[in-house]
């Protein structure tokens, strides 16, 4: 199942029957419903819908577009905030968002959770080591400094995630939606793979909370050193509902078409079930003519086949 999310063509679009007769020129017909959608696309997603041409596979939040009537600025709105007034905004959009999927018959809203009130250091690393200086004492200082202010953090900000999935939950069984957690690229942002493990942990047991990978937002922490891409994809697969697929330049630039980068998808996507749904997630800055071309390439190199599936020794 290979979709693309409207990240990449949305903004250009005011119809949705004209976006989605966009994608089918690159012989795709399902989508992911990016952050941000504008309202007026919806009409002709429905439209597209009933003609059973195409399909929603998923839906990211927030969708769509949302006001700001607290006037407090929507980019500093998440589900873990620590101001009470910006926490429930991001309630209320979220379930929003879940609404819309449902109407939309997506099985899927993408949830990121957001991150802790402290300084970002990730982004000093990838200063660092593209001055190739990731064996320097300042990137092992700015690292272990890092990691311990996370750590820190971890305990306020665990708890205002576990309450936020716990009121999203309810909201996404009653409209038969699941929700998955986005992987960050940013060791600050969350969750932890850590603390990734204990919600899916507390709160997936019943298969409505998972996990949604994204290969050039994990290949980032591998390049950082923060973890070893293949391994945590063994480890968090039988809690994975879906995937963002794009590449990376290495180090940290992200959401490139598939096989035009560093990550090693030849070696990761065994790791992936066959019915995990794939969304080609990339950078509007992405060529069409770039697509086009790698996306026959993808097919013949990866297409996945029950083989794929069997538990690797």
């Amino acid at each position: 199942m290979l979709a693309i999310s409207t990240i990449w063509n949305g903004h250009r679009h005011t119809d949705g029957e004209a976006l989605f007769s966009e994608l089918r020129t690159l012989g795709i017909s399902d989508i992911e419903v990016g952050p941000g959608t504008k309202v007026c696309l919806f009409p002709g997603f429905r439209r597209v819908l009933k003609t059973g041409r195409a399909r929603v596979i998923s839906v990211e939040n927030f969708t769509p577009r949302p006001l700001d009537p607290t006037g407090l600025g929507l980019t500093h709105c998440e589900l873990t905030s620590a101001d009470p007034v910006l926490r429930q905004t991001a309630l209320h959009w979220t379930k929003i968002t879940i609404d819309y999927a449902a109407g939309l018959e997506a099985p899927f809203v993408v949830l990121h959770l957001g991150r802790p009130r402290m300084r970002a250091f990730t982004g000093d690393l990838v200063d660092l080591v593209q001055r190739g200086q990731i064996h320097s004492r300042a990137y092992v200082t700015g690292k272990l400094t890092g990691i311990k202010n996370r750590a820190r953090e971890s305990g306020p900000w665990m708890d205002r995630a576990r309450a936020a999935l716990e009121s999203l939950i309810p909201h996404a069984t009653a409209r038969k939606v699941r929700l998955a957690i986005a992987s960050p690229g940013d060791y600050e942002a969350g969750p932890t793979e850590r603390e990734l493990l204990i919600l899916l942990g507390d709160l997936g047991k019943d298969g409505t909370l998972g996990y949604w990978h994204d290969f050039s937002e994990i290949q980032t922490k591998a390049n950082l050193g923060f973890l070893n891409h293949a391994q945590w994809l063994q480890e968090i697969r039988p809690h994975l509902f879906g995937c963002h697929v794009n590449d990376l330049r290495w180090p940290a630039e992200t959401q490139g078409v598939p096989l035009s980068g560093m990550v090693d998808f030849e070696a990761l996507m065994p790791l992936i079930p066959r019915e995990v749904p794939l969304v080609w997630h990339v950078s509007p800055n992405c060529r069409a003519a770039d697509l086009r071309q790698m996306l026959p390439v993808w097919e013949q190199r990866l297409v996945r086949t029950p083989e794929l599936d069997r538990p690797r020794p």
